[in-house]
């Protein structure tokens, strides 16, 4: 892991390699990659965006091998990779701030002053910095969290993950625990609910994304429906992060008459984003889950079968 050039991670399988190890090499790409981009990155905001994404691969293949794994290794390494994205998440929300405002604007422009607009932007900008100098610069917060990143990564080299056999408990674990989610949520939407809810997405669309070489022409459009609903809950987390921090720090929000305007339309936004997330839910969260496994094993099956 001491390269200079910047890792190209393939997540997806290839044709021709048994699947167990495919899923292993992905590991080990994705965490030569958060490694890359905690030590090399140029910028420090995408440094911690890039290994945080990273992480969360992980973490989604290792659900999807966890039967494959004793329960302790899979304990240390998920612990181990959860850990360091938290150790990395006081810096992201604080920059996100100020991408969420933005995205407000976008699509609010009639009804937000842009030269108040500009103010609290500054305003969010200027925390943001504070922020950063406090949890990174002065923690030297990313080579530590490298370092735990290599240890990692020997941990997951040295998993016994072989043979050509379908990970049909992971991905239905998966599948069964979104799919509660979204009943939840959509029962219940709390924001610790969708926050929950997303997480169990994103694992998902990461096995999904992994198996659509198998068909792609169905699968891409899988993929893409739950990076969709996935991006539609983040920025329902975003809305309700930049909520509160307005709340709890008026000082950084509009002014005088206008400080109630922009939470109000903070939360028609939201409003909006939770109907068509559930709506969207629905859909990919319609069939049983061993019924999805089921469709998911014919299709390897039929791909495994096509190299002969």
């Amino acid at each position: 892991m001491t390269s200079t050039s910047a890792p190209k991670p393939y997540f997806a399988l290839r044709p021709g390699h048994p699947i167990m190890r495919e899923l292993r090499r992905m590991l080990l790409e994705q965490a030569d990659y958060a490694h890359y981009q905690l030590t090399h990155g140029p910028d420090q905001d995408k440094a911690v965006h890039e290994a945080r994404k990273a992480f969360k691969r992980i973490r989604g293949i290792l659900r999807l091998v966890r039967d494959e794994m004793a329960a302790e290794p899979f304990r240390r390494l998920n612990g181990l990779f959860r850990d360091a994205g938290r150790a990395l998440s006081d810096v992201r929300p604080s920059a996100v701030l100020a991408e969420t405002l933005e995205k407000i604007q976008e699509r609010y422009p009639q009804q937000l002053n842009p030269e108040d607009m500009a103010g609290v932007l500054q305003r969010l900008q200027a925390h943001h910095a504070a922020v950063r100098e406090a949890v990174v610069e002065r923690q030297d917060l990313l080579q530590r969290v490298a370092e735990e990143v290599v240890q990692g990564r020997r941990m997951m080299a040295s998993l016994d993950l072989k043979g050509q056999h379908f990970p049909a408990g992971g991905l239905r674990r998966v599948y069964a625990r979104g799919r509660r989610g979204y009943r939840r949520s959509r029962h219940d939407p709390q924001v610790a609910l969708l926050h929950d809810w997303r997480k169990r997405v994103k694992y998902l669309r990461y096995h999904v994304r992994v198996l659509s070489p198998v068909w792609p022409q169905v699968l891409d459009c899988v993929t893409q429906e739950l990076v969709v609903l996935s991006e539609w809950l983040g920025l329902d987390h975003d809305l309700a992060d930049l909520h509160r921090t307005l709340v709890e720090k008026p000082e950084l929000g509009l002014r005088g008459e206008h400080a109630g305007q922009l939470v109000r339309l903070i939360e028609d936004y939201r409003a909006d984003l939770e109907r068509r997330s559930f709506e969207t839910g629905a859909r990919l969260y319609e069939e049983k889950p061993r019924d999805f496994v089921a469709r998911m094993e014919g299709y390897w099956q039929i791909w495994v079968q096509s190299w002969d």
